[in-house]
């Protein structure tokens, strides 16, 4: 007997819909055609008592990896900050106009492997803030004496997609008003051979950020 996979059936239903979709509206400007916003205003540079590490510098990408950070994001902040026992976190926020097909180009772990790490135990996890679920990924990337845990996740128009599934919907969404999606890279990482308790600072450093902003802001990393 045959068994139906109900979940491929349904992605490739809302393919063939998006495509349709594409076809008759073509959707020619994105959301926000000139961000009227600067991430690197909008992010502060000291939060309880995190602070800005100046003499931590972020490591460069291979020149394919950055010249697809030029094609995806108009806007990129990496910063690495520090408290007050020392621990260091680094953060990166990569915002594009025109997010449609960023998701599946960009992922972190495609985007690491491209670097010479490998990557190991990835993950999907939710964080709270608030009342506000955000659906993460995790991973290890491991390069040499290297040990990086990654917390990362990826925002497309109004919302936080995790999937292939999430991606298609908000592409239909967005394109049945003839507009295509925004959307942004948010990375928090630090180096530790200590996993779990990594993550653990970086769901703490998350919500400390995220307490630290302006409020009307906080949408725009986790969506509305």
């Amino acid at each position: 007997m045959k068994y139906f996979d109900w979940k491929s059936l349904l992605v490739g239903a809302v393919m063939v819909l998006a495509a349709g979709t594409a076809l008759g509206l073509k959707p020619t400007r994105a959301q926000h055609d000139t961000a009227d916003f600067d991430f690197e205003k909008i992010i502060p540079v000291s939060f309880s008592d995190w602070i800005i590490d100046p003499s931590i510098v972020p490591i460069v990408p291979a020149p394919d990896v950055q010249a697809n950070l030029n094609r995806l994001y108009s806007q990129v902040v990496s910063r690495t900050y520090v408290n007050a026992r020392g621990e260091r976190m680094m953060l990166t926020i990569a915002y594009g106009g025109d997010q449609s097909d960023a998701l599946k180009v960009h992922r972190q772990e495609v985007c690491y492997a491209a670097q010479g790490f490998e990557i190991r135990d990835v993950s999907h996890e939710n964080l709270l803030f608030r009342e506000k679920t955000i659906p993460v990924t995790r991973m290890l990337a491991v390069r040499g004496p290297r040990w990086e845990p990654v917390t990362y996740w990826f925002t497309m128009g109004d919302r936080v997609v995790l999937g292939r599934l999430e991606r298609l919907m908000v592409q239909l969404k967005f394109g049945l008003s003839g507009r295509i999606p925004d959307g942004m890279l948010v990375r928090v990482s630090s180096i530790s051979t200590n996993s779990a308790r990594a993550f653990k600072g970086h769901e703490e450093f998350i919500g400390t950020l995220l307490e630290g902003m302006q409020r009307g802001d906080v949408h725009r990393l986790v969506g509305s």
